[in-house]
């Protein structure tokens, strides 16, 4: 008997040190976001570096994913100390987070031009009404539009993590995601408008009820999209849609300067397959390490 008790309380024990699957957000980031969010996309840039992909194709090459959030923050932060983005959205406004090694002090020294220095409930911004950066702690800062920062703020200590929504497409992804966004539907239309045939877009954008991407760079270029549709009829409009924009892509890549083609370029699309079952829509997305090269500069530009 004591040995059947013994064995049910290791199985448990197993159970509740079992890592949950998906993609991990520091508790440091996940506590901070709003019950309201539809949107979540994050970047774990600690685990990117540590891949052959990063050090071989990333490192000396400007990546603005990774660049643009020093600078958004008014911050010299090194690639290294920079360890998560997490970007959040109520499809209104957005604010993204970032945990890194900031500050050695207690508090990093923010330099905005034409910023202000103030406070909220306890907070430090920097910044104006419109935009600001968010002094968390010395390892999170938050940029994004003040009122959405405030509301952070509000909501602190509310926080469950992501929305049960967004919880359950995290969990059908690899616990190894590098890049990955789950979507709770909510957003009818692009804030901007689009020319010709384009317009069709925000049609689409409103048949996705829900959605998901991730994409894994330990061995090439590997990862799903996904799109749910609220009818069979929409997810057959979507998987065209996709499909024709995958052919387009095939006939508008460039082939370098005359004399110099690169038919490399036109087998990235070889590695983008749509498919449909029901009302759901897939990419799936591998590229081996082979093309990386060739899709970073289809991407970002040819590397100088």
């Amino acid at each position: 008997m004591k040995i059947i008790c013994l064995i049910v309380v290791a199985l448990a024990l197993a159970g509740c040190g079992k890592t949950p699957p998906g993609p991990k957000i520091d508790p440091a980031l996940s506590s901070l976001i709003p019950p309201d969010t539809i949107l979540l996309a994050g970047a774990r840039l600690d685990k990117l570096q540590e891949t052959p992909i990063y050090k071989k194709h990333l490192a000396n090459r400007a990546v603005p994913l990774i660049d643009d959030f020093p600078k958004q923050i008014g911050l010299q932060v090194k690639r290294e100390d920079l360890w998560e983005l997490l970007l959040i959205s109520d499809g209104k406004q957005s604010v993204v987070l970032g945990r890194g090694k900031f500050a050695n002090e207690a508090e990093p020294r923010i330099e905005r031009p034409g910023g202000t220095r103030f406070g909220y409930k306890g907070y430090n911004l920097v910044g104006d009404e419109r935009e600001a950066v968010l002094l968390v702690s010395p390892s999170v800062i938050g940029f994004g539009a003040t009122a959405a920062l405030r509301s952070l703020i509000d909501n602190k200590g509310k926080s469950n993590g992501p929305p049960s929504n967004l919880a359950e497409q995290l969990k059908q992804m690899p616990a190894e995601a590098m890049f990955w966004s789950v979507y709770g539907g909510g957003v009818n239309a692009l804030p901007f408008n689009l020319p010709g045939d384009m317009a069709n877009v925000n049609k689409i954008i409103s048949s996705i009820q829900s959605g998901s991407m991730y994409l894994d760079l330990r061995t090439g270029v590997n990862g799903l999209a996904t799109g749910t549709c609220g009818s069979d009829e929409q997810a057959k409009g979507l998987y065209d849609a996709l499909h024709a924009l995958v052919g387009l892509g095939r006939l508008t890549v460039p082939q370098g300067q005359p004399g110099k083609a690169r038919p490399e370029m036109g087998r990235i699309f070889d590695g983008l397959r749509v498919t449909q079952a029901s009302h759901k829509v897939n990419i799936h997305i591998e590229e081996p390490e082979e093309l990386v090269n060739t899709l970073l500069d289809l991407w970002l530009g040819r590397a100088n």
